[in-house]
């Protein structure tokens, strides 16, 4: 029994209470299933805490040469342009966040539209394409790790992540876990778990085919040209744990309150003629 199926029968066991009775199966020992799902997390470096919600990997700091596609990947993916880089296997990463419950939703969607622009529309700005943004379950991801100073810190990857478009940390980006998807690389292969061969975990920008576990929904999340780290990133390398979760967190709540304060501030601030924001106290 592969890890996918053994993770579908512990969901399973654990509807069964609600269920009326089917035909009798044979016994299945439930606790010894658990127990080897949870030795294959372990072996992985995957903690997963039912009563918190949330799903935690080892990660390390990377250094991209490129605009960031992808947040998260595996040590087989994109190296050259991704943020964080895990030692542990997609396909269980995967299944440790399906046993925390959540459900793959969809991808983003392309459709050209019909009639298309002209090319006198389109050189205007005009949209060939009509995009749907992904959609289904939300992820609340944070990254957390200890300073040189021996402090330990927890932040949301959104403060990590700089918007090329505005040079700030992204602002109202959701996470949609998408789970990847199974299929044969060659004809008549056996199908495999893409994400394995691939190691492209969590992407920033849309990206097709849905091979990856999550991806960003964003206004600007068409552009694989937009993203880069914040100074808040810590150096190449650093060790950190990057952490999953099923409902919204403290510090997600914090920074939108925050958010909400500095736009609005910004909004109250003096301006010049040209728009920008006036300097005070004589400096």
């Amino acid at each position: 029994m592969n890890l996918l199926s053994t993770v579908a029968l512990c969901s399973l066991l654990a509807c069964a209470g609600c269920q009326e009775p089917q035909k009798q199966s044979p016994p299945v020992d439930a606790q010894k299933v658990l127990d080897e799902v949870m030795q294959q997390f372990a072996k992985e470096g995957i903690t997963i805490d039912v009563k918190a919600e949330t799903v935690a990997v080892p990660a390390v700091v990377n250094q991209p040469q490129d605009p960031c596609e992808y947040l998260l990947i595996h040590r087989k993916g994109k190296r050259h342009e991704a943020l964080f880089v895990t030692r542990c296997k997609p396909s269980v990463l995967n299944a440790a966040l399906l046993m925390l419950g959540l459900t793959p939703g969809k991808n983003a969607i392309y459709v050209e539209k019909n009639p298309a622009p002209t090319l006198e529309e389109v050189q205007k700005g005009a949209d060939p394409l009509i995009v749907t943004p992904p959609s289904g379950t939300p992820l609340w991801l944070t990254v957390r790790w200890t300073t040189p100073e021996g402090k330990k810190v927890e932040h949301c990857v959104e403060d990590v992540i700089m918007d090329l478009s505005t040079q700030k940390a992204v602002v109202d980006a959701r996470w949609v876990f998408l789970g990847g998807r199974m299929a044969r690389l060659y004809k008549n292969d056996p199908e495999v778990y893409v994400a394995d061969m691939e190691g492209n975990l969590i992407s920033c920008c849309y990206m097709s085919p849905d091979n990856h576990l999550a991806t960003m929904a964003h206004g600007n999340a068409r552009d694989d040209q937009n993203w880069w780290m914040t100074n808040v990133m810590p150096s190449v390398d650093t060790e950190v744990e990057f952490v999953f979760h099923k409902q919204e967190t403290r510090l997600h709540k914090e920074r939108v309150q925050r958010l909400a304060k500095e736009a609005a501030e910004a909004k109250a601030a003096p301006k010049t003629e040209d728009g920008k924001e006036a300097k005070t106290g004589g400096k």
